[in-house]
């Protein structure tokens, strides 16, 4: 499907304005592969250590992305002192299969501010530049970073960030729209997104909220941002790009069928369980599993007896029969 959109990220081109978030947990191979398969316009690796990835941790290099994965992607990084941000970005350039490199500084997550980096990096705009100026400094791929509008309300420093970000070279700003002391509760600030956004000449991506197309193209419309990121609105609904793709393109779109899902259930299954074995796939299938059966009759039902399977083949007989 062709679709009437076109943007940038540095040199990289971006083919549908709908982009996924990073999510911790889920934003892993085959959920990244799912989503791209649906339309999505970029994906980005959960959370990695700089730290961890200057002390070489295979454990870490391991949620890198694959050699021929669906792009573009972005690896996204999070650490706080310039010259281990800058080693890291450019192990990741050496050793990561990736378009773009990305630099979190909007992690509310408190294991990860309280060491500075994450949200943190919001109290000190000088630092954030610094950290920024180093990295870009010594890699070639288009550097991007990911903001909050601010550290709490009485730190609202969004448009600050974004033209600092740009002033030290970043390709593009991801902005989601709550402060870090809000974690992910009360509604998304729109109308700072788009301060940011007309602030600037780089392309600005606005997150927050975003749980239908029409709310997608909505946002995309009014904020004058370049791009919009979906995060728990893709949750379960892995094909909400496709929709956002058909909406822009048609004006309308299109649902997948009971069975149609049921297909797409059964397949991230066995990607889940080629890369991380039978016992570790569907245990961490099971976080899948609530999101893509939530609402459906039964559900409640289905997901107990989904939690209590532990064979391969018995989860894919419960799946089968239940979206049969």
């Amino acid at each position: 499907m062709t679709i009437p959109f076109t943007a940038f990220i540095g040199g990289v081109r971006i083919n549908s304005p709908a982009v996924m978030a990073p999510i911790a947990g889920i934003t892993d191979r085959p959920f990244r592969r799912l989503v791209m398969e649906h339309g999505a316009g970029l994906c980005v690796t959960e959370l990695l250590s700089a730290n961890a990835i200057v002390r070489d941790s295979k454990k870490t290099f391991e949620m890198f992305p694959a050699p021929g994965e669906p792009g573009p992607v972005a690896v996204q990084v999070f650490g706080a002192e310039a010259g281990v941000m800058r080693d890291a970005c450019s192990i990741v350039e050496e050793r990561a299969p990736c378009d773009i490199i990305d630099l979190n500084f909007g992690c509310p997550v408190k294991k990860v501010a309280k060491t500075g980096a994450g949200a943190a990096m919001l109290k000190d705009v000088g630092n954030a530049a610094k950290v920024v100026e180093a990295v870009v400094g010594a890699v070639k791929k288009p550097v991007t970073v990911k903001i909050r509008i601010g550290w709490d309300f009485n730190s609202v420093n969004a448009v600050d960030m974004t033209m600092a970000a740009e002033e030290a070279g970043v390709a593009a700003v991801i902005i989601h729209g709550r402060t870090a002391s809000q974690g992910y509760s009360g509604k998304a600030d729109w109308d700072i997104i788009a301060k940011a956004a007309q602030a600037v000449k780089i392309p600005v991506i606005g997150n927050g909220d975003i749980v239908t197309p029409e709310m997608a193209l909505s946002r995309l419309k009014e904020s004058g941002c370049a791009m919009v990121m979906i995060g728990r609105g893709a949750l379960g609904k892995p094909w909400i790009f496709r929709q956002v793709n058909e909406m822009m393109s048609a004006g309308s779109y299109t649902h997948p069928s009971h069975q149609e899902i049921g297909k797409l259930i059964l397949r991230h299954l066995e990607m889940m369980v080629e890369l991380y074995g039978q016992s570790a796939g569907i245990r961490k299938m099971r976080a899948h599993f609530a999101y893509y059966i939530r609402g459906v009759k039964s559900g409640s039902r289905l997901r107990q007896e989904l939690n209590k399977a532990s064979e391969h083949e018995g989860v894919k007989r419960l799946i089968a029969e239940y979206f049969a």
